[in-house]
């Protein structure tokens, strides 16, 4: 009969003795641990030396970089995490005759807006992307609104509202505008690629006309106006396929890029795990948990309680 009370009892003594005991582990993502350095992860490739510090997200310091693209090799080999990019604009010019003719409701003016805003609709990705590839990324399009007259006799539309940023011109085209090229080509409208004069040699301009209906496609590289680096030509890193190995920290012979101890990188989808160098350049992109249920929070009162004591 003791026995039997004595079995009876002990898990119960045992719990009650676990309530007074600090516990071991954190409620993540409510409590976190410091990071034992706190300190960015770098190397000085004159020293040689590569300072301890947490290998998390990227830093990247765009007055730095040079694009002399050794992050780039220095990955390829790894992970393929790095891509080289520049940062595109989109811009459709159109002569007046085609936008009165698209406000008036001409039946083929009308549907060669329709095709442009169908292209860009997210419903509907311009490109494919293989599984072992790199995802497109979603981009902030603007719409019809965004018309402004640009002269007499000529109207601009700037499709994009925030920088492209893709390794040469063609891949903007293949991932976000080939609905767009391939409907004028089923249409009857022709589309030929002509050079400017001026223009940086990753631009690319298409000149589409129909009768009396003329169009210009421009995708043209920014600027950054970063005298090291000219070719404003920058790295942009997947986290979907980083290892976070740091070789790419030790290829940099310029001190461009440190990694972080930002770690809270994770996303509902690939595309979010891209970062773009303005991304990378940026302070650290945090998001706040959840909100605490009454359980949540009686337990981390407790648990700071405990750990005074």
């Amino acid at each position: 009969m003791l026995k039997t009370l004595v079995r009876v009892v002990r898990p119960y003594l045992v719990g009650v003795k676990h309530l007074f005991m600090t516990p071991v582990t954190v409620k993540y993502p409510y409590e976190k641990i410091v990071n034992v350095t706190g300190e960015n992860f770098r190397y000085d490739p004159k020293a040689g030396i590569a300072y301890p510090g947490f290998k998390g997200r990227h830093v990247l310091y765009l007055n730095k970089c040079t694009g002399c693209s050794l992050c780039d090799i220095a990955c390829q080999n790894i992970s393929e995490a790095i891509t080289m990019v520049y940062g595109f604009n989109v811009t459709l010019e159109f002569d007046k005759g085609l936008y009165e003719a698209f406000r008036r409701g001409d039946r083929e003016a009308v549907e060669f807006f329709e095709a442009v805003v169908e292209s860009l609709s997210p419903a509907k990705p311009g490109g494919i992307t293989l599984s072992a590839g790199h995802p497109i990324v979603p981009v902030n399009w603007s719409d019809i609104r965004a018309v402004k007259q640009k002269d007499e006799n000529t109207y601009e539309w700037r499709l994009n509202m925030e920088p492209l940023y893709e390794y040469r011109s063609e891949a903007v085209l293949e991932k976000y505008l080939i609905h767009f090229l391939h409907w004028l080509r089923e249409n009857g409208w022709e589309d030929k690629i002509v050079t400017v004069e001026g223009a940086d040699k990753e631009d690319e301009f298409h000149e589409i006309t129909k009768g009396s209906y003329k169009a210009r496609l421009s995708i043209t590289k920014i600027a950054e106006n970063y005298p090291q680096n000219k070719k404003s030509y920058f790295p942009a890193v997947d986290y979907g396929r980083c290892v976070f190995c740091g070789f790419c920290v030790d290829a940099c012979p310029f001190y461009a890029l440190e990694m972080s101890p930002e770690y809270e990188l994770s996303a509902y989808d690939r595309a979010s795990l891209v970062y773009n160098p303005k991304m990378l350049a940026g302070p650290p992109i945090t998001k706040p948990p959840s909100e605490l249920g009454w359980f949540e929070r009686l337990h981390m009162i407790l648990k700071e309680l405990t750990e005074i004591r």
